[in-house]
Formats: C-alpha cells, sequence, structure tokens
C-alpha cells in the first residue's frame, strides 16, 4: 500500500469523526431534527472497506450509517440537509438517519430494521450479477443483527448463487456482549466469532480487528476481489469498540480509549512511517474542518421541508 493511499484512508477517518462532532453541535443546538446514531470508533471499518468500491457498487447500511454514507463518497451538504429536515436533502429532509438513501454515490438504504438492509443489498448483487457488470454489493449489520432470520437466510441464498457480495458485521461488543449501551445477563451469541458461521454456508469467513484501517483494508480488498471475479460472498467480522463522542474541539478520544481509536492509532503508525508530519496532519484536520464548516453552513441556509411533502414521493404519479 503507498503513501498516498494511506494518507486518503487517514483523511477519511478523519472526515468521518468531525462530520459526527458538527451533527452533535447543530443537534444541541436544535439545528438539526435528527438524533445522530454515533460511529466514533468504527471509522476504520467504513473507511478500509469503501477504499476498494467503485461508483457502481452498492452499500446496505444499518442504524449506523453515517459513516458507510461519507466514505462511499456521498455529497456532506445534501447530507447534513437530509439530517436537518430540509429540502435539499438527498431526500428532501424526510428520511432522517434511519432511511437514508443516496443513489449517487451508491449508499443504497440505512436502515431502522435491525438487519433490515441485508436481504436488500442481496438484491443488488443479483443484478450485477445478471448484467455481468462486475459490481459488488456491500452488507453492513451489526453482532445483534447477525441472528436475524433474514440475514441468515440472506447468507445461505448468496452462496448458493454465488453473488458478488460482501458482509460486513461489525462487532460492538468484542469482550462482553452489550445491547442499547449496557451489560446483558443472558448472551445473544453461542459463538465467540461471528465469522465461524460462514462455513456452514460453504463461504470464506474471518475476524479482524476493526481498529486497524490496514488490517480492514487487506480484509476487504480480497473479498472483494473474489466477489468481483465470480468467486462468491464472503462474511467479514470486525471486532470495533464505539469508543463515544470525543471531547470539545478534539478529535481524540479521551484517556484509556485510544487503543481501540483507529484515528489515533493510524496517526502514530504514519507519523512512525515517515508518511505524516505534524505540519501536514493539522494541514489535513484544517482542510477536513473547512469542508465540513462549509457543508453545514450548506444546510442550515437550505429551506425545511414544508409538511404537506409528506404526501408527495409516495406513489409513482402520471404526468
Amino acid at each position: 500500500m503507498d503513501g498516498k493511499v494511506k494518507l486518503d484512508l487517514y483523511r477519511t477517518m478523519i472526515r468521518i469523526r468531525l462530520f459526527e462532532q458538527e451533527s452533535r453541535r447543530l443537534f444541541k443546538e436544535r439545528l438539526m431534527s435528527s438524533r445522530v446514531i454515533g460511529y466514533t470508533g468504527q471509522e476504520a471499518v467504513a473507511v478500509g472497506v469503501s477504499a476498494h468500491l467503485t461508483l457502481n457498487d452498492q452499500i446496505g447500511s444499518s442504524h449506523r450509517p453515517l459513516g458507510h454514507l461519507i466514505a462511499k463518497g456521498c455529497h456532506i451538504g445534501k447530507l447534513f440537509a437530509e439530517l436537518c429536515a430540509k429540502r435539499t436533502g438527498f431526500n428532501k429532509g424526510k428520511a432522517g438517519i434511519y432511511h437514508l438513501f443516496d443513489p449517487e454515490s451508491g449508499s443504497m438504504g440505512a436502515n431502522g430494521i435491525v438487519g433490515g438492509s441485508v436481504p436488500m443489498t442481496s438484491g443488488y448483487a443479483l443484478a450485477h450479477q445478471l448484467r455481468g457488470d462486475n459490481g459488488v454489493s456491500v452488507s453492513y449489520f451489526g453482532e445483534g443483527a447477525s441472528n436475524q432470520g433474514g440475514v441468515q437466510e440472506t447468507l445461505n441464498l448468496a452462496a448458493c448463487w454465488k453473488l458478488p457480495m460482501v458482509f460486513v458485521c461489525e462487532n460492538s461488543s468484542p469482550e462482553v456482549q452489550i445491547m442499547l449501551g449496557h451489560e446483558i445477563d443472558l448472551p445473544q451469541l453461542s459463538i465467540e466469532n461471528v465469522s465461524e458461521r460462514a462455513s456452514g454456508y460453504g463461504m470464506p469467513g474471518s475476524t479482524h480487528q476493526g481498529w486497524d484501517v490496514e488490517e480492514v483494508y487487506k480484509a476487504a480488498g480480497e473479498a472483494v476481489k473474489l466477489a468481483r471475479n465470480g468467486g462468491g460472498p464472503t462474511l467479514l467480522e470486525f471486532k470495533v469498540h464505539n469508543i463515544g463522542a470525543t471531547p470539545e474541539g478534539t478529535i481524540d478520544p479521551v484517556e484509556g480509549k485510544k487503543q481501540y481509536c483507529p484515528i489515533s492509532n493510524y496517526k502514530v503508525k504514519l507519523k512512525g512511517e515517515g508518511i505524516l508530519t505534524d505540519e501536514l496532519d493539522n494541514q489535513i484536520i484544517e482542510e477536513e474542518k473547512t469542508l465540513i464548516a462549509e457543508a453545514s453552513d450548506y444546510a442550515v441556509r437550505s429551506l425545511p421541508t414544508e409538511t404537506l411533502e409528506a404526501f408527495t414521493d409516495v406513489f409513482t404519479e402520471d404526468d
């Protein structure tokens, strides 16, 4: 992996984190109507996977979709506008965070239903297979969603039909099983690694540290290449720690959580390799802050969605 690719991975992770920081500010000031479901600490997964995707490829997301959409290359201003319920949003301000769609970037659906986008994403993979256009689809879901019947059925169908698809499980309970932010007494998984289920469906599967962006990049690259070459789907599991909001004015997490922070870890690595200097690091952060500020301003200045808009775009209407 050359230095440019490494710096691009680093920059995109910073973009995602700064976007979430600004989203929290907008929500706090009641300029954003949609509550942000945090992705802080998981940035390496979305960035490492999407680095291998093109605009011809699709992703299906979860209830934590912001990092996925940004890594896939969506318009940042329109993303802010959608969350702020503005007409200039991807879906005219009517989707909120749980139902975001941006066909232009291939971001085909966040989902408020646990595991809900997984079967849908297999449809995109089937379309690529039938067209023979070399495209792939990627489905993101969590460890809880991995138990859903629809997810299991899609794993089976994708393997049977050798669909060009990558299943990405972001396991945010890597040591202790957690639900809704609390440790649970009754386990929801009987296995240590979700990827162990792959062999039962006849597909390759593996588990990785989701806070190491280069490890994600390597694993995702192999899975995407296999799918593009007609080798069928792969189940990837990335263990992650959602480290929560970072202190205001900084992208660094509080002490005690840095070991699981993909940005902090990668910054140290890149500086050790001589790829990133303090000067370049500051430049990247300032450039991304400017991008986020301009995108946020675009959303705030946009006109709000009218109430009557709730009745449009529901059915296909003839001219």
